[in-house]
């Protein structure tokens, strides 16, 4: 009964966004948390994330 009060009540678009960030912080392989909440990852493994998806997505970009 304590779930009625928990319900997300945000837009359905806000929960997919929330769920695709966090499938996407799963994939990362060098992600750590750290026991106060923070997180650590390598900054080699971002930069090639950043590469790929400018690769990807450089046809949606007009100079």
């Amino acid at each position: 009964m304590g779930w009625l009060f928990w319900k997300d009540k945000r837009p359905a678009w806000v929960q997919a966004e929330e769920r695709e960030f966090i499938k996407a912080a799963n994939r990362l392989k060098t992600l750590q948390v750290t026991p106060r909440g923070g997180m650590r990852i390598d900054p080699e493994e971002l930069r090639d994330q950043i590469l790929a998806a400018r690769e990807l997505y450089k046809d949606l970009v007009q100079k």
